[in-house]
């Protein structure tokens, strides 16, 4: 048997590398004797693999390259696209020739769900678009390895994820397409399948379903504290911030945790700034946001400049004693290590899954992030965090084994 794990993302987001070793994970516990490849967005020249599942690069990331001139990276997309399209269009035989013609890169992930008995879309919240022109490329490339799939009549299933939106109802039918012919579609929030019935999709064709970060629980490899130079009795505070706004926008919201920063220091505890995501890839460093926190601190806090392997730096967030999260899965990797969370929203994922664990009331829009606004729920979940722990004692363990029901999903796909 032979499976294709398409979308994935790179390893330096510790949050869609998790989602990716769960797959893969899940994967092989469905189908042990199963061949198994990478379709993503890292170079399979840099990165030959992922915890040793093969990397065959991808349509994607060879026409989204970001190493290329823009006008090369033109070309790629429409050349691409003219040969896939029309490659879609023709029967089997002469699709299967005209695929043969893409570049060598884009070519191997064609030919690999063409020629696979399962294409696994890998969890995360990259099935959406913008406005403009981007917008439609988006939706046409991550839909296109499905499309290629579904031509050969190889089932394609998607992993927990989000959807949308879909500003336009061009992409909003292409998307009802593809995933009304996939045999199982989960989505990990209630907004999800709101925005897929609004594209066309019926409601029973959609499972909710958990994010699989829920069931990332690497074994804990260093002493964070000791790294860091905190004291075992000192309360360790967690931040993670991303870029996502408008110039002054974005100004304000790092002032504002710069604030709270402050305030969290001056009355004893320490903070780190966590570095939820260090790739170069389109310029999606956190570190470089947290180093501007920083200098606006009047007390330094704590950073983490090295890019740390995501399986470690899971290990951080078990150590604080509350964590700020503009990153979601770094509020995943600290609930699940038993670790309050105050959530930023910048998508709907972290509205949604914050409401199904019944902590709704801990979420503040990243557009709304001011000092005056933030301190009130960072300081009351530091003085009296005895409710969300046991809301969390109680409903984290049903989250975790709805996430681990992937197996036997894919296995009754299969079947």
């Amino acid at each position: 048997m032979k499976t294709v794990v398409v979308n994935a993302y790179v390893r330096e987001n510790a949050g869609d590398a998790a989602l990716l070793s769960v797959c893969l994970r899940h994967v092989r516990e469905a189908f042990p004797d199963a061949r198994t490849d990478i379709a993503g967005m890292e170079s399979p020249a840099v990165h030959g693999d992922f915890e040793g599942v093969a990397n065959l690069g991808s349509i994607r990331r060879y026409v989204a390259d970001g190493g290329a001139a823009f006008a090369v990276r033109l070309v790629r997309r429409l050349m691409v696209a003219a040969l896939c399209t029309v490659a879609l269009l023709l029967p089997k035989p002469a699709a299967r020739a005209l695929l043969r013609l893409l570049p060598a890169e884009a070519r191997r992930e064609a030919l690999a769900v063409a020629e696979a008995d399962l294409v696994v879309s890998m969890g995360g919240g990259y099935l959406l678009a913008r406005g403009g022109l981007d917008g439609y490329q988006n939706v046409y490339f991550v839909l296109l390895p499905a499309l290629i799939a579904q031509k050969f009549g190889v089932p394609v299933v998607w992993a927990p994820q989000s959807f949308g939106p879909f500003p336009a109802a061009l992409q909003r039918r292409l998307v009802a397409h593809v995933l009304k012919r996939s045999p199982l579609v989960l989505a990990r929030e209630d907004v999800s399948v709101e925005l897929l019935t609004e594209c066309g999709m019926p409601a029973d064709r959609i499972r909710r379903a958990v994010d699989a970060g829920f069931a990332f629980a690497p074994p804990v490899t260093s002493d964070w504290r000791a790294r860091l130079g905190v004291d075992p009795g000192q309360p360790l505070i967690g931040i993670t911030a991303r870029r996502w706004l408008p110039p002054a926008a974005q100004e304000r919201y790092e002032r504002a945790l710069a604030r709270t920063v402050d305030r969290l220091q001056a009355e004893g505890a320490r903070v780190v700034l966590i570095p939820q995501v260090s790739t170069d890839y389109l310029g999606d460093d956190d570190r470089v946001v947290e180093r501007r926190i920083a200098q606006y601190c009047a007390d330094a806090p704590i950073l983490v400049e090295d890019r740390v392997d995501y399986r470690d730096l899971k290990g951080v967030y078990g150590e604080c004693s509350m964590l700020i999260g503009t990153r979601f899965h770094s509020v995943i990797f600290s609930l699940t290590s038993g670790v309050p969370c105050v959530a930023i929203e910048y998508e709907h994922k972290t509205r949604g899954i914050m409401a199904d664990l019944g902590l709704g009331q801990w979420v503040l829009p990243i557009e709304d992030v001011t000092f005056e606004r933030l301190w009130p729920l960072a300081a009351g979940l530091r003085d009296d965090p005895a409710a969300y722990r046991s809301a969390l004692r109680d409903r984290l363990p049903e989250y975790v084994a709805d996430a681990e029901n992937f197996p036997e999903l894919l296995r009754r796909v299969v079947r």
